[in-house]
């Protein structure tokens, strides 16, 4: 969304309206952006087959490495609180122009939208391979560990609420939105982990919740 036309403080807020105590762009000036960088060089990922965005490479080649640096995606006082910084918009505007990307609007909505679709999705995946046995265990996880707001339930809860046809058609938009190298989860795993959870025994689900 911010190679499509939004800005790391519209989505940063919209997240955070939506429930989340920081939005991404200020989780990671606070983490560094200079480690998922090297990260990124180790791992070849420009090369990957799939959409590559090249934006925070870009800020860390200018050396903004984020908070410890007084400079990532915002700029900080001495106090380390964030402020929105023109440069990082002009670099924003340069690249989108190198890449010939027309910007447009987003709404509030609308990056909330993208956002729990895009962990519904690897939810989905999740599921279907196997690496959770209950899929309510992500929502667990999501919400005691990684901040989502507990009032909405997590991922799975929400897709769960979503009429079929809905659910579907904000797949297909994340899918769309997403470019190439996108792998789409199947939203049929829900209804089968519903029947596999709902086929476990009591004392089966008491040994579980013990270990």
């Amino acid at each position: 969304m911010l190679e499509e036309g939004a800005s790391p403080t519209q989505i940063d807020t919209a997240l955070e309206a939506f429930g989340f105590a920081m939005g991404p762009f200020k989780v990671a000036d606070m983490s560094g952006l200079d480690i998922a960088w090297k990260m990124r060089q180790a791992t070849g990922a420009a090369d990957a087959d799939r959409r590559y965005v090249g934006l925070p490479d870009r800020l860390c080649e200018a050396g903004r490495f984020g908070r410890k640096t007084r400079q990532g995606y915002y700029r900080y006082d001495d106090s380390l609180q964030p402020s929105e910084d023109p440069e990082v918009m002009s670099m924003i505007d340069a690249y989108r122009q190198a890449q010939g990307i027309e910007p447009r609007a987003f709404s509030a909505s609308e990056i909330q939208q993208r956002v729990v679709a895009a962990l519904i999705n690897e939810a989905l995946l999740v599921i279907g391979e196997g690496v959770c046995r209950r899929a309510e265990d992500i929502d667990i996880a999501l919400v005691n560990g990684y901040g989502f707001p507990r009032w909405r339930g997590g991922p799975v809860f929400i897709a769960r609420q979503m009429p079929v046809e809905a659910l579907a058609t904000a797949l297909d938009q994340l899918a769309r939105a997403s470019g190439r190298g996108h792998v789409a989860g199947d939203p049929v795993v829900l209804s089968t982990a519903c029947s596999r959870e709902s086929s476990h025994g009591p004392s089966e689900s008491a040994n579980r919740s013990k270990t």
